[in-house]
């Protein structure tokens, strides 16, 4: 999956800017891991992981950040030359074959003997507004709206990003409800 990521990458650079970024598995691996160490350390900018004040060395170590910078902006998860229009009725065809295998391996864990299923909110303020959700009252008030199904420890076994109404009707749920 990285190694698609990797080439996808390459490929939506090159379309956009006439030169590709050439990154590696490798080097999209490195990316990933600094984005998930600024989810631990949170600070106001990405810029600041970067600045001698505010430096946190086990992202600013990793590579420059211009190279970091460049790669997030460029980062691509699909080819948009080889998505047909069906496809792209799906509001998250851009992650589809990510969140898809992400949920298979959530399917192999095996389900405690009591499950709930609730909604989630994940975090986000950005202009993605197509899923974007307004929950009052969740710490978390603006974000994705994901349906999950979880046991007692917490561990998630199955989910649905809640992608609105169609055609008026919500979307039909796998969780195993009716």
């Amino acid at each position: 999956m990285v190694e698609a990521l990797a080439q996808n990458t390459n490929e939506y650079s090159f379309q956009e800017r006439g030169t590709s970024v050439n990154t590696t598995a490798k080097e999209i691996e490195k990316m990933l891991g600094m984005y998930l160490k600024m989810g631990l350390v949170q600070m106001a900018g990405t810029r600041m992981y970067w600045e001698t004040e505010t430096r946190y060395s086990p992202v600013a170590d990793v590579m420059p950040r211009n190279r970091f910078q460049s790669l997030l902006t460029s980062l691509h998860f699909v080819n948009n030359m080889t998505v047909s229009e069906t496809e792209k009725k799906d509001k998250l065809w851009k992650l589809r074959l990510w969140l898809d295998s992400f949920r298979e391996k959530c399917l192999q864990v095996v389900p405690e003997e009591h499950n709930s299923v609730d909604e989630m909110m994940i975090p986000f303020k950005g202009k993605f507004s197509r899923i974007k959700q307004y929950m009052r009252g969740k710490p978390n008030p603006w974000g994705f709206k994901v349906w999950v199904r979880t046991g007692i420890s917490g561990m998630m076994c199955d989910f649905d990003v809640y992608q609105g109404s169609v055609n008026g009707i919500r979307a039909k749920s796998e969780l195993g409800l009716s």
